[in-house]
């Protein structure tokens, strides 16, 4: 209990002032709640994470597939394909896939044809390049490869194709799939060339594009010819021979 309160005394202090203010309690509201607290939220971001992830892997993989050896493909130029091996001459084929037949009869003509009916091939592989010669001469050049089960039969193909009015193995342009304006086959101006290795027998003939085919000649025919040659291996190894 107080004491009494007298006149003229200074009056007693007001005890409820003296006591420190208390801050207010903490409320807590959703909103102040951190977005990771969130579950939808959550799982959108592991989502996004995830496509993320699956992008940057997509186009690692698109690189490494097309990061391949040239001439494995097709190339900006046509659609045509550099060779592989190297040479002389730059060779581009015309087609993107050799035509393969498992015989030859019918795919050559003169004596040609007829060495074909008495000795069957096991395969025959053939393709069309285009290459340019000196004075920016563009030369057609026809690449097929025969397969026997022999190196004898090999070696009695190459001597008769050797040989003038003997015909050949039909190039692409004579059978016509491929058209190039002016040219019936590949075999008029001579450009030849031939390899024999085991039962394997590669013949080369080559001619010039008309459009182009001032100063030209046969030996720089056989030249060419003669490169590739190289080409025999690429076509017909690629394509399971």
């Amino acid at each position: 209990m107080s004491a009494p309160y007298h006149p003229g005394q200074t009056p007693w202090p007001d005890n409820q002032s003296q006591r420190p203010d208390r801050p207010p309690p903490i409320q807590f509201r959703p909103d102040d709640q951190e977005p990771g607290s969130n579950p939808v939220f959550a799982w959108i971001l592991r989502i996004v994470g995830l496509l993320g992830v699956a992008v940057v892997s997509g186009a690692v993989w698109w690189y490494i597939q097309n990061e391949g050896t040239p001439g494995t493909g097709a190339d900006d130029d046509g659609g045509r394909t550099p060779q592989r091996s190297e040479g002389k001459y730059e060779f581009k084929a015309e087609i993107a896939t050799p035509r393969v037949d498992r015989e030859c009869q019918d795919h050559a003509y003169g004596k040609t044809q007829d060495f074909f009916v008495a000795n069957p091939c096991d395969r025959l592989t053939r393709s069309v390049f285009t290459t340019t010669a000196d004075g920016d001469r563009t030369v057609y050049t026809s690449v097929s490869v025969v397969d026997f089960g022999s190196e004898e039969l090999a070696v009695e193909l190459q001597r008769l194709t050797k040989s003038d009015g003997t015909g050949n193995v039909s190039d692409l342009v004579k059978e016509k799939v491929i058209s190039v304006d002016g040219l019936d086959g590949l075999s008029a101006r001579g450009g030849y060339a031939s390899q024999v290795q085991g039962g394997r027998i590669t013949i080369v003939e080559s001619d010039y594009d008309p459009q182009s085919s001032d100063g030209g000649s046969e030996s720089e025919l056989d030249d060419v010819s003669e490169d590739a040659l190289r080409l025999g291996g690429d076509i017909a190894d690629d394509n399971g021979g």
